[in-house]
């Protein structure tokens, strides 16, 4: 069953509120799953029950993806923000350092929580958003 929760995340205007849809499920450590650019999280149906067993499973809608509506007026979509967003989602969902498993764009995003000390753990799969300098021209 699709769930939501709303929470506050910092931004230059002040807080803005950010409502998230996500699917929770299994007890033991918690692992939080992200879908890639374009997709919901039921992109890890296949899978997630049986990562249940073992693991509490909380699959996310990204902001402005499936369920979840897309970030208030003054928030860019950008690796800080959506990074902050999912800090704000944690805390809020009484989860601290999940594992975090993530595809595509949710692989980026679990590398960036990563690096922030906010994964216990990364596995990126296919992760979006290396580019060379050459290429940002």
């Amino acid at each position: 069953m699709t769930d939501t929760v709303s929470f506050e995340v910092p931004s230059p205007g002040g807080p803005r509120t950010v409502t998230v849809s996500y699917e929770r499920q299994g007890a033991g450590e918690p692992l939080l799953l992200l879908h890639g650019i374009g997709h919901h999280l039921q992109a890890w149906d296949p899978v997630s029950r049986i990562l249940a067993a073992d693991r509490e499973v909380i699959a996310v809608d990204l902001p402005g993806f499936g369920a979840s509506p897309g970030l208030p007026e003054g928030l860019e979509y950008d690796l800080p923000t959506v990074t902050a967003v999912l800090g704000g989602l944690c805390e809020a969902l009484g989860v601290e350092r999940p594992h975090v498993a993530g595809n595509s764009l949710g692989g980026l995003l679990a590398l960036e929580l990563g690096r922030r000390g906010l994964a216990r753990t990364v596995t990126a799969l296919s992760p979006g958003g290396f580019w060379s300098p050459g290429e940002w021209r």
